[in-house]
This record gives C-alpha cells, structure tokens and sequence, in this order.
C-alpha cells in the first residue's frame, strides 16, 4: 500500500515545482535576448539548476522514493543509499562514508554499503589500504552467505588491481576465492579474472622490456 505524504515532502516537491516554474519564466525571456546575453543566461541558468539538483533534489527524490514505494526497513535502506550519493556528489566523502556505516548499523547483512565505503576509500580519498581494511574487517565480521561472501571478496579484487595495481595480491585473493566456493560460479569467474590478471601482467612485462631495450639502443 502506498504510504501518505507527510508535511515536509509536500513543502519540497512544491518548492521544486516553484523553481521549475521559475527557470522556465526566466528561459522564456532569454530567448528573445541577443546571443550574447542568451549564452550568458544560458550558462547561469544551468549553474543554478545544477546547485539545486546537487543540495536539494536528489536527496528528495531519495525521500519521495522510499515514501511512496517502499517499507519501513527498505525505506531505510534506500534512504541512507540516496543520501550517500548526494554527498559523494557534493564532495563530501566522509559524510558519505557516515551514511554507509549507518546503514551497515541498521542492516549488517547487506554487502552493498561496505562496497560502496570501500570504493569511496580508494577512489576517492585515495586510501586503498583503509579501503580492503575496512571490507575485510566486515567480511571477518559474521557469517556471511556464499553470494555476498564473493561480492565483497572481488571487490578487494577490484581494489588490489585497480588503485594499488598489485597483481600478486589479487592473485591470491583470487585463489582464494576459488577455494572458498569450488564449482560455483564464483569460482568460475576467479578462474575467468585470473586469466585477465595474467594477461595484463604479460603485456605489462612486454612494454617494460621494450621500454629498457629502446633505453639501451
């Protein structure tokens, strides 16, 4: 069943609606003005839209979704994940990092929110050590189910190859991998990644031996 309004969303989505109405009132006097003044608007109306997108609509439309469409505990899930993604937006990576780790205290069972930490870590505040520390630690953290297991476990692999481009690393934790899930698509797909990895550490051998054999000619 859908959920009613509350107060405060009906303030929002009339607010939003507001500046919409507004930017269009101002583009439609722009455009009967010179090009010089069209290109001026143009681009100062594109400022303002994007601001408010960034500060205001998208963590709305977070709180509009999970209004109407979905339960309490779902609510809560998506929240949080809108939330998060505002922040990265804005640039605030630790604020996104707290809405994370809030989701995690709400639902520790979810893998989703510990990958998004860890890729928050290594791409963007450059800390890919803090990034597979904190995956291994909720990885060590409970019992976790096969598929959610190997979610978190490939995304170290993502890490080790990606940020820290240590190709013996990944090996190894996919060698884990197939291990820990033999005759499974998991391990399948270790088994697919490893081949890459060795590719990639073959061409990579290749261009360095050419690189030192035009240093020496």
């Amino acid at each position: 069943a859908l959920l009613p309004m509350n107060t405060s969303l009906i303030i929002r989505l009339c607010i939003i609606g507001l500046v919409i109405l507004l930017l269009m009132i101002a583009w439609d006097q722009l455009k009967n003005a010179n090009p010089g003044m069209l290109f001026i608007g143009f681009i100062a109306l594109g400022t303002v839209a994007g601001i408010l997108g960034v500060k205001f609509l998208i963590p709305w439309i977070g709180d509009a979704v999970g209004t109407f469409f979905y339960s309490s505990g779902e609510e809560v899930q998506m929240e949080g994940s809108m939330k998060a993604v505002a922040k990265v937006a804005q640039g605030d990576y630790e604020g996104a990092i707290e809405e994370y780790e809030e989701m995690v205290r709400n639902e520790p069972d979810k893998p989703f929110p510990i990958a998004e930490m860890g890729k928050i870590y290594a791409e963007k505040l450059k800390d890919p050590q803090k990034a597979l520390a904190v995956i291994q630690k909720h990885l060590n953290s409970r019992e976790w189910p096969g598929d959610d297991a190997a979610f978190l476990m490939f995304r170290m692999v993502d890490i080790q190859l990606d940020s820290l481009g240590d190709f013996e690393a990944a090996r190894d934790r996919l060698q884990q991998i197939i291990g820990a899930f033999p005759n499974t698509r998991h391990s399948a797909n270790a088994h697919h990644r490893m081949n890459e990895v060795e590719q990639q550490q073959f061409k990579m051998a290749m261009e360095q031996r050419l690189k030192s054999g035009g240093t020496e000619a």
